[in-house]
């Protein structure tokens, strides 16, 4: 697959859909990813059926797999309010206009002593989308964070699938900056076999259905989540293209999560990484 079908970015939510539309079309990109949730307020979309026709419009005539990235108040791993209605809307209006994919994050153990007891939470949770969804595709995300967090052992991952009754219904996103904040030396090409093998090993290179291609300023180990501009942080540019074209990775569509750029910058950062 060519770079240029296979990079797409995440585009945040200003105002609306249209925006978002608008901004994809700038950057010329097959795909995308946003939230659901506007970035200044932090309040859920507001849609109205024109809304909606004039999206599917583009989005049927441009665009391909389209990923709601769901909001980080959606928890399923939580013992306590672990976010389901949140979900349940983002996933009522996805549909609507057509998304995909929904990568989540699998969330903290909040509330519990161990995090087995969380994976049993995001399991039961789990087992219940898929019992009244049919035709989602949901995709794990690995995370950096330590204690309870739920994903950022990749070894996490294997576990839960051992607890569903339907784990060919779950796919996986794999953050590059999570995976190193996390202690995955993925910056070496030893860290980058053995990551691979890792996750070969565990939750199977088949299942893995998005890279979040992205670069960090924090240290190795760190389990602080910052992105920064590919090539300007702690990675780099050279580990991120062997990472990003690693034979058993090169199929695999890509979405950078970039800090926030003007439109022409974002588009110099994709421009660069196409001519990969």
């Amino acid at each position: 697959m060519e770079m240029k079908n296979r990079l797409g970015v995440h585009i945040r939510m200003q105002t609306s859909f249209d925006d978002v539309i608008k901004r994809a079309d700038f950057l010329r990109v097959p795909f995308f990813q946003c939230f659901f949730v506007v970035q200044e307020t932090g309040r859920f979309v507001t849609v109205t059926y024109d809304d909606v026709r004039a999206f599917l419009a583009a989005r049927r005539g441009r665009f391909g797999d389209l990923f709601c990235h769901v909001s980080y108040w959606v928890n399923l791993a939580s013992l306590g309010n672990n976010g389901y209605p949140q979900l349940r809307r983002e996933i009522t209006l996805a549909k609507r206009l057509e998304f995909t994919h929904f990568v989540l994050h699998a969330g903290t153990a909040k509330g519990a002593l161990q995090k087995d007891e969380g994976i049993d939470a995001l399991a039961f949770a789990l087992n219940n989308i898929f019992r009244r969804e049919r035709d989602i595709i949901i995709l794990l995300e690995n995370t950096c964070h330590a204690n309870l967090a739920i994903g950022s052992d990749i070894n996490d991952f294997n576990q839960l699938l051992e607890k569903l009754d339907r784990p060919e219904r779950v796919g996986f996103c794999i953050d590059t900056a999570h995976a190193y904040s996390y202690g995955y030396n993925i910056a070496s090409s030893d860290g980058q076999h053995d990551f691979i093998a890792l996750l070969d090993k565990t939750i199977g290179i088949e299942r893995v259905e998005l890279i979040h291609l992205n670069d960090t300023a924090e240290n190795l180990g760190s389990y602080i989540d910052r992105h920064v501009i590919i090539g300007h942080g702690v990675i780099g540019e050279h580990a991120l293209k062997s990472f990003a074209m690693h034979p058993q990775l090169q199929h695999i569509p890509l979405i950078m999560e970039l800090p926030e750029l003007s439109m022409q910058e974002e588009l110099a950062v994709l421009e660069m990484v196409r001519g990969w």
